[in-house]
């Protein structure tokens, strides 16, 4: 028998495991948790939650936070006005997107999640994309450095997934790695409860199966690495949680019968449960904010509020005005997507479906709180904190 390597850093992320959904799964891991606590998330979408669990910073300081940007001058891939022409019968066929969304990425050498989504493409040349760099490696971010910047300069190995494959290939990879001991630091995302969640909401009987699935594959997991390494530490988080979608709404009406100037007056991006806005001429300033500021079905963030989540950017660059929908509202239809669906997360943090959860082998420090101290767990595992 080998001899063990002294020791292995593992945290396994579950996306949109949040802490409602994890007290839901009593069994899950049972007999091997030492500690588990509920954390704040951060104001959006995994692009804005992911950077933050890798820096320790929040999106004001690392500089990604929404997908798209207004920025019609650095967009590009300003060619794809042309196919604003294409009928809306091949437009809103997600599997041709999806291939668009390639092309893109490849022409425009995207190393990065990159996705359209329901953005229309007369719209898409208006707005550019923040994360064109792989995050998962050294140099992704806009500002600051990850936690794979710190290993890369310490010489330290590690495994991080590979987001172009599946989960049970990601497990297989890294399982293999640890039966090789190539590695003292892990980082594993899991995408298959996110996915599944949006598509049946948050406490449907599926859940469950895909949750005792995880468990299974987590125990062998940790099961490998006990016999190849003299001392684990292990961490299973999430970004966010999931809400159930009770009622579509479609704010972009709203927002047209008001009469002003697509990209002459302003311009919006609208995500799933925000609305985000540019203005061209200051004076649509006013109708707009007249209007969202007593709208039934949301509000909009004060600057002060935006500040306290880390979500404010001074140049405007993620929108001028931000408009937030009410817990189990989805904008249907937007940027995102045309079709309702049965969950959706990108509330606000306060929510009790928005929060996150962790749970170790290791007692947590009472100075974890919120998802981007997941960091400081990461640094004192390596002893470089």
């Amino acid at each position: 028998m080998h001899a063990k390597r002294e020791k292995l850093s593992l945290f396994i992320f579950i996306d949109a495991f949040g802490w409602e959904v994890a007290q839901r799964h009593p069994e899950f891991l049972k007999g091997l948790i030492q500690d588990r606590k509920k954390l704040e998330t951060i104001l959006g979408y995994s692009s804005a939650c992911d950077p933050s669990i890798i820096t320790g910073r929040t999106p004001s300081e690392h500089g990604l936070w929404s997908s798209f940007y207004y920025d019609p001058d650095g967009c590009p891939y300003k060619w794809v006005r042309f196919l604003r022409f294409l009928p809306n019968a091949i437009f809103q066929r997600g599997r041709i997107r999806n291939q668009i969304s390639k092309l893109i990425k490849k022409i425009c050498g995207f190393t990065g999640y990159f996705q359209i989504y329901a953005v229309p493409f007369k719209h898409l040349p208006l707005f550019n994309y923040a994360e064109q760099k792989r995050i998962w490696e050294p140099g992704g971010l806009p500002k600051g450095e990850t936690i794979f910047d710190l290993l890369t300069q310490k010489g330290i190995p590690y495994y991080v997934h590979d987001s172009d494959v599946a989960d049970d290939v990601r497990f297989e990879r890294l399982i293999a790695d640890i039966q090789n001991q190539r590695i003292d630091f892990a980082y594993c995302s899991l995408g298959r409860l996110d996915a599944l969640m949006h598509a049946v909401g948050n406490d449907d009987p599926k859940i469950s199966e895909l949750m005792q699935d995880y468990d299974i594959k987590i125990r062998t997991l940790l099961a490998a690495a006990e016999e190849n390494y003299e001392e684990v530490a292990w961490y299973v988080f999430t970004d966010h949680g999931m809400h159930n979608v009770t009622e579509s709404y479609n704010l972009i009406a709203d927002i047209e019968a008001l009469g002003l100037g697509w990209n002459t007056d302003y311009v919006a991006f609208y995500d799933s449960t925000m609305a985000r806005f540019w203005f061209l001429d200051e004076s649509s300033r006013a109708p707009i904010t007249e209007l969202l500021a007593s709208h039934p079905k949301g509000r909009i963030l004060p600057e002060e509020e935006l500040k306290e989540l880390g979500a404010w950017f001074e140049d405007g660059q993620y929108g001028e005005l931000i408009f937030q929908l009410n817990l189990g509202i989805q904008m249907v239809p937007s940027f995102m997507g045309i079709e309702p669906l049965k969950g959706m997360h990108g509330y606000h943090p306060s929510d009790s479906d928005s929060f996150a959860s962790l749970s170790s082998n290791r007692p947590i420090p009472q100075s974890i709180t919120k998802i981007q101290h997941i960091h400081q767990l990461m640094l004192t595992e390596l002893g470089l904190d």
